[in-house]
């Protein structure tokens, strides 16, 4: 499911589909420019009409066969929320949930202070994971998720130009190329578990030692909150390198952005 002002033709949304069909899924990519490219509050609003259609869609489904152990659902920034209503709508009719719910940077503005039943939760499926790459911006702090990764601490990502950092709307979006890739490459990105979102937030989590890998290996056996490191350079993943405190500068940059709470623009 795309997201704000996004649309199924963008390089990203083909190149995490392309990578699901590579793992032999059958794919649906949701088309919803049109519809979510008003003003913001207004996209919001427009978010449970379009996730209750897809929820219709995915009752559909079922009745014509499909399992909904079999059924994994991804979003981004709204579209992680227009997939928690499809599910909401998905049990009510049939008293089942999707296998999987990925969000990927679920919307925090209009969503943060609003009820479980308005926004994504770990009840919506049977296993919910959360990548946070923008918190404090267009992203959520909270943890939704059975495991919720915080990309170098979910605040802002380092750039890809060296001690240059993505602001706020690239910060975002690198949850979906983040996703991509573990996709590709599903035992690279490892996370360690944290006690808080503040210890994740500030990277204060490597006295832990249970760990996480983002995407399809992810280990729901294992809930909870997790820091994962990540490199400046695409493909971004660490390995178990990712499992010591980092020394670079510019990781050292973002956790003094993320420890002052100030925003970048």
């Amino acid at each position: 499911m795309v997201g704000f002002i996004d649309s199924s033709l963008y390089p990203q949304s083909q190149a995490v589909a392309n990578s699901y069909v590579k793992r032999g899924y059958n794919v649906f990519v949701t088309e919803t420019l049109a519809l979510l490219s008003h003003i913001y509050p207004k996209s919001v609003r427009l978010a449970r009409v379009i996730g209750k259609k897809v929820g219709e869609f995915l009752v559909k489904l079922t009745e014509q066969g499909l399992s909904a152990d079999n059924l994994e659902l991804v979003g981004l920034s709204l579209g992680a929320h227009i997939m928690a209503y499809a599910s909401k709508h998905l049990y009510a009719v049939t008293g089942k949930k999707p296998s999987r719910i990925t969000g990927l940077d679920p919307a925090g503005p209009c969503f943060r202070s609003l009820p479980a039943k308005y926004k994504l939760d770990s009840s919506d499926a049977v296993r919910v994971d959360v990548v946070h790459t923008n918190i404090d911006g267009f992203g959520m702090a909270e943890p939704l998720g059975h495991v919720d990764f915080y990309v170098n601490g979910g605040e802002f990502q380092p750039g890809d130009i060296t001690f240059i950092p993505c602001l706020i709307i690239c910060s975002h979006l690198k949850s979906v190329i983040y996703w991509w890739q573990a996709l590709e490459h599903p035992t690279k990105f490892i996370g360690v578990k944290c006690d808080s979102v503040q210890d994740a937030r500030l990277a204060r989590c490597y006295n832990n030692t249970e760990t996480n890998y983002l995407g399809p290996k992810t280990n729901f056996s294992t809930p909870g909150i997790f820091y994962l490191s990540t490199t400046n350079v695409f493909p971004y993943f660490r390995g178990k390198a990712g499992l010591v405190p980092e020394n670079e500068i510019y990781t050292s940059f973002i956790r003094k952005i993320n420890d002052e709470d100030n925003f970048v623009v």
